[in-house]
């Protein structure tokens, strides 16, 4: 039987960040909105994190606290990428740290407040990476403010972690104002059944009540002298309402955070529980399963067995992972057919005859250059509304966000989730009527 037909003034396509942001910043606008997802998307596979962009004209010798703050460091990555969506917005990328602060605010639980710089935070493998904002979880292993030397731990029985990597990633960062770094064995998940464990296992291990705390225990005694905060891998629970690291952290002694998470990525995961928790507790229409019959914002779609219309979309279906670009004979726009234009690369102004370029002509064999394949989508214009091969809004209540926008390969320009924070902050906005 079908369900009864959905009225609502925003309707948004794709589950991730984008969508969610631009959901959640129509509903704060006052809008009537429905969102559409047929699966998590690429969000559940970040480290959990969320990097903007680190300053592009620092030295790599710069030190963490020299470099320049997030969103100045946004504005030179513009003027150095034309065509890249952080220049497209224009003014819009004035409201970047607006848009930082309402997306912390809507995920409070999780996330910690931004600063207006980025945290420096390792990596699995010892990478520091740039983090404009970042889960509670990992707050205290900041390099550029850990006040003393850094207990790296090493659970016995983790096999799929290697401590000796990110402490050796601490050491490494020195130069630009890292704390020294130690490794800490601690005899955890050393019976078969937990070693062999997933960290979605082990999460739910630490979960369980007097775990946590005879962790924290294990650790105080094994702590260095001088150590300041205690960095785990990234396997302190599944949810953060069970506060594992808090309760590790009252029987240390000391603060306690993880560190940025490979795949399968926990923190990940998180961030997307609390994304679907908050746009239920905000009165956003969460409708599941691909949209079918889709033409655009006015017209009926249906989802599932559900007929939703709106008067305004916004298109966040991902690129490749998402699903909301394809391959189907040539690069293609999966919904609504929307030309692939944008991409970054030794193309012309407008991407003119990307889509139909075999892929191997769209990659480098330099994985530090422009990868016009990684950066294709849809083209659009300063307002975010989609554009045709002619240049011209496909239609004016019609928006996109994420990675669907091309323009941008976040891997090699290291903005991460940077571009979806930022349009679809901008895009439900103007959605919603507002910021036209």
């Amino acid at each position: 039987m079908s369900g009864a037909a959905l009225e609502a003034d925003v309707l948004v396509v794709g589950g991730g960040l984008a969508g969610a942001v631009a959901a959640l910043s129509a509903r704060a606008a006052g809008a009537r909105v429905a969102l559409v997802s047929r699966g998590p998307g690429a969000t559940a596979l970040s480290s959990g994190a969320l990097s903007v962009a680190d300053d592009p004209l620092s030295l790599p010798g710069t030190p963490f606290r020299s470099r320049a703050g997030v969103v100045e460091s946004a504005r030179r990555l513009a003027a150095l990428r034309p065509g890249h969506p952080y220049q497209v917005v224009g003014p819009g990328l004035d409201r970047l740290r607006e848009a930082l602060d309402f997306t912390a605010g809507e995920l409070a639980p999780l996330l910690a407040p931004a600063t207006g710089r980025n945290r420096w935070l390792l990596g699995p493998y010892g990478a520091a990476r740039p983090c404009a904002l970042c889960p509670r979880s990992m707050e205290a292993a900041d390099l550029a403010s850990a006040g003393g030397k850094l207990a790296v731990v090493a659970l016995r029985g983790h096999l799929g972690h290697d401590a000796g990597l990110v402490a050796a990633g601490a050491a490494r960062a020195a130069a630009l104002g890292a704390p020294a770094a130690e490794v800490v064995r601690l005899d955890l998940f050393m019976w078969e059944e937990a070693s062999l464990g997933r960290p979605h296992d082990l999460a739910r291990h630490l979960e369980a009540p007097g775990a946590a705390e005879e962790a924290g225990r294990m650790l105080r005694r094994a702590l260095p002298a001088g150590a300041a905060v205690a960095v785990f891998p990234p396997v302190l629970g599944l949810a953060p309402s069970a506060r594992v690291p808090e309760r590790i952290a009252a029987e240390a002694g000391l603060p306690v955070a993880e560190h940025l998470s490979d795949l399968p990525s926990l923190p990940g995961l998180r961030l997307q529980q609390a994304i679907e928790a908050r746009l239920a507790a905000a009165g956003v229409e969460i409708l599941r399963g691909p949209l079918a019959e889709a033409r655009g914002p006015g017209q009926p779609a249906r989802a599932g067995s559900r007929e939703v219309r709106a008067a305004s979309w916004v298109l966040a279906t991902g690129r490749f992972v998402g699903g909301g670009i394809a391959r189907r004979g040539e690069l293609a726009e999966t919904l609504l057919g929307l030309p692939v234009l944008a991409a970054e690369g030794p193309l012309s102004d407008d991407g003119a005859g990307l889509a139909g370029r075999p892929s191997a002509s769209l990659t480098s064999r330099d994985s530090r250059g422009p990868q016009p394949l990684l950066a294709a989508g849809v083209r659009v214009d300063s307002g975010l509304r989609p554009l045709d091969e002619e240049g011209r809004p496909v239609h004016e209540r019609l928006f996109a966000a994420g990675a669907v926008v091309g323009g941008h390969d976040h891997a090699s320009d290291g903005t991460g989730l940077g571009v979806a924070l930022l349009t679809g902050y901008l895009a439900g906005r103007a959605a919603a009527g507002r910021d036209l």
